[in-house]
This record gives structure tokens, sequence and C-alpha cells, in this order.
């Protein structure tokens, strides 16, 4: 077990307060992380200097003030705590997408953004879903593990995340687990950061209703997200305008890495030079069919492959590319969706020491005769 991982509650009731308390718990690993991001933004086509970053990033907020209050009130409420500006926390949270943004705009090579190997796979004793977590390395100091459980409500989410960040990946009490991984999409644009609609999505009734709101949100740039709950399962690609079903179904294995399988959506696509979704994709299906996993140890150990290392699923491209600006593995998570479970490690499988939390009231769809 890692210590960073043990899951820090967040129960204040109003959620100013809350992504106040986030802030000051974390703050000098926010502004560290925050810094790490606006460098990186700076680097790329289309990002003309530290002001127009910052522009670009709150130029978001009033979307997600007019859409989630509540997810802007946390939002700022980190801010607060961190003692930034709420556009240094969009640029944290939404980093690649505001890269995304610039790239398209001067028409050059959107940038490679946080991708992953996500996977589904319906077991004899439940249907499990998760997902290496792949962004730059220079991240890996500042994953973390949040509980959302406000005193007064029935609400209640757990949350891969990093310091100063909404979340990544989660799973809510109502059974609804959703896994995010990034497309490199031109059709960018101002809209909500990725981690608010991935905490929206949670707090959803059920798998369908995830969806549905999914494709209603003003989304900013592309992501695949797996919505499953228990019970249906929705495999989704969006670009900033655009949202596509391309896997359904309960009962089937489904896995995707970081390219579309659309072919409309394939248009709007720019996959960077160098990536290794073909090949994540590649191996992942292999060693599903080597493997047959059918319960959540089994997909465990597929997303901890290194098989192909460097360009494995457990990805290790900042290895090979000598820069902490690549991707590489730094969490992966795992989500039993009968029980609600949830198994999480930071970094390289080789030193795996997961931790398992659970929800407190968690809704099952497990069926009766189960």
């Amino acid at each position: 077990m890692i210590e960073s991982l043990v899951p820090v509650t967040f129960d204040q009731d109003d959620p100013r307060e809350r992504g106040r308390a986030h802030g000051e718990l974390w703050r000098q690993e926010i502004r560290a992380l925050a810094s790490l991001r606006v460098e990186l933004c700076l680097g790329q086509p289309g990002v003309r200097d530290l002001a127009h970053l910052d522009a670009l990033a709150a130029s978001h907020l009033p979307v997600l003030a007019q859409t989630l209050p509540a997810l802007s009130a946390e939002l700022l409420g980190i801010a607060e705590g961190a003692d930034l500006s709420p556009a240094r926390i969009v640029v944290l949270n939404h980093h690649m997408g505001l890269c995304g943004i610039a790239a398209s705009s001067v028409s050059t090579t959107i940038p490679e953004g946080d991708g992953g190997t996500a996977m589904y796979i319906a077991g004899p004793a439940g249907p499990v879903l998760g997902q290496t977590w792949d962004t730059n390395a220079s991240a890996a100091p500042f994953v973390r593990v949040i509980r959302v459980a406000p005193r007064g409500g029935d609400v209640e989410h757990v949350c891969l995340t990093l310091t100063g960040c909404l979340g990544v990946a989660g799973i809510g009490r109502t059974g609804v687990a959703v896994t995010v991984n990034g497309l490199a999409t031109t059709d960018a644009r101002i809209g909500l950061v990725g981690p608010a609609v991935l905490r929206t999505l949670i707090a959803a009734h059920d798998a369908g209703a995830a969806y549905a709101r999914l494709g209603a949100l003003p989304r900013s740039s592309g992501n695949h997200y797996m919505i499953a709950d228990g019970a249906a399962f929705h495999g989704v690609e969006t670009t900033g305008e655009l949202c596509v079903l391309t896997q359904l179904g309960p009962k089937a294995a489904h896995i995707h890495t970081n390219h579309c399988f659309d072919p409309v959506l394939r248009s709007r696509e720019q996959l960077a030079r160098g990536s290794a979704s073909h090949h994540r994709l590649d191996s992942a299906t292999t060693l599903y069919l080597q493997q047959r996993p059918r319960d959540v140890d089994g997909l465990w150990r597929m997303l901890g492959s290194h098989d192909g290392h460097p360009r494995s699923i457990c990805s290790h491209l900042d290895l090979e590319r000598g820069d902490l600006a690549a991707p590489r593995t730094c969490a992966r998570v795992a989500f039993d969706l009968w029980s609600g479970c949830m198994r999480v490690a930071a970094g390289c499988s080789a030193d795996d020491r997961p931790q398992v939390i659970t929800l407190g009231e968690f809704v099952s769809r497990r069926p009766p005769a189960a």
C-alpha cells in the first residue's frame, strides 16, 4: 500500500468549502503541479505566452459555472485553498485540452494527451472495469485518491485524481463507474474541463443516464469514455463537437486505447507521431485472447503487463524518449461493479502494492440469482 493513495475524504456540504479544504491540504503540491503543467503548455504550438494561456484557461470558467455550478464552486475553492488563480487550476485540470485548442488554431499537430488502456470484462463473478492512466511522467508524484461524501447528503464518489484535480476516473454510490482516455481530435473548443465531465457522469443514476448526460454536455476536447454500472455498458468516443457510441453490451469484453474506432471521428483525429496507441490495443487484445481474464485479478494482471516494454500496456514512453513530458503509466485502477470495490495503485506494476477502497452505501445491480 502506498500512503499517498489512502483516500482522503472531503465531507463538507458546501462545494466551495470542500474545494478549499482540498486546496489547503495539498497547497504546495498543487502549486508545483500547476507550474509543471504551465511549462508543458508553453512548449506547445499555438500557445503564444503565459498571458495567452491564462486567458484561454479562464474562458472555460463561465461554461463550468453555467453548466455544473457545484463543480465550478469546488474548482474555485481549490484555487482559493492553493492560493492560485482559478485559471491556473483550469490549466492543471485541462492542460491537454487547452493545448489542443491552441494547436487547432494554428493548424498544426495536436499534442499527445493523457492516455491509457481501458478494459471491461464480464466474468462469472460479475463485470469489472479498469484502465491504466498514462500522463506525462512528471505528474507521477501527485497521484492521489479522494472520497467526496458530503455529510448532509446521500452522495459518495471515490476518484483517482491528482492534487488540485477534480478526478480522472471514478465510481459513485449509484454504481456508475467511468474511465477516461484522451483522443487527439482537431475540433477542440471552449467547453467543460475534462475532470468536471468525469465527476458529473459518476453522479448519474445509472449508466444509461450518464451516457445521455455525456452527449448533452458542452465538451471541450476529444476523449473516450467507458461507462458501466454492473448491468449496462457504453463505450463512447467524443470530440469537442461529436459524441459516438462505439461499444455496447454488458456481456462482452471491450478494450480501447487512444485512437478512434468510428470512421467519422477518425476524420477529425490526428495521432501524434510515435503514438503507441495501436500497439497497446494489439497487445491488450492478444493478451485477452491468451489469458481470458474472468475477474478483477485477471484484469489487474493485464493492466500491469510489460509485454513489448516500453510500449507496453504498463507504459514507459518516457524511458524510451528520455523525456519527463512523455507518457508513463502513473496509476492503474479497477472497479468491481457488483461490489463497488475500487483497486488502485500508483506507478509501475513492478512495484505493485494496490489499495482496495469500498463505498459506504453502494447500490449494486447484481442480479438476485448471481
